[in-house]
């Protein structure tokens, strides 16, 4: 399954992104996590970014929290799902109002 995290830098102007492959999804939350966390603060700290762009397989989220220590990967991976159900909500709502129209 492939995977991709990204991060808007709003000092420099750049994206940061970390991609990858993972034999199946749990993989893929976890190499998730652990990239998001990497890219959300700079050298020196500093917060990149609040918020990521993310894809799990075909799913796309935008997800907070990578910039926060306090957060379990356990809780970035619920944030994930949640973000992921969210987006698809919306898709059908979308869809849904656009036929009816």
């Amino acid at each position: 399954m492939e995977w991709f995290v990204s991060f808007w830098d709003r000092e420099t102007q750049r994206t940061s992104v970390r991609a990858g492959e993972a034999p199946d999804r749990g993989d893929a939350l976890t190499q998730i996590v652990s990239a998001g966390g990497e890219l959300a603060r700079r050298e020196d700290g500093s917060v990149v970014n609040e918020v990521a762009h993310l894809r799990v397989g075909d799913d796309l989220a935008v997800v907070g929290g990578f910039d926060s220590p306090s957060l379990s990967d356990e809780v970035l991976r619920s944030r994930i799902e949640a973000a992921i159900a969210a987006t698809k909500e919306h898709a059908r709502t979308v869809q849904q109002q656009t036929s009816i129209e």
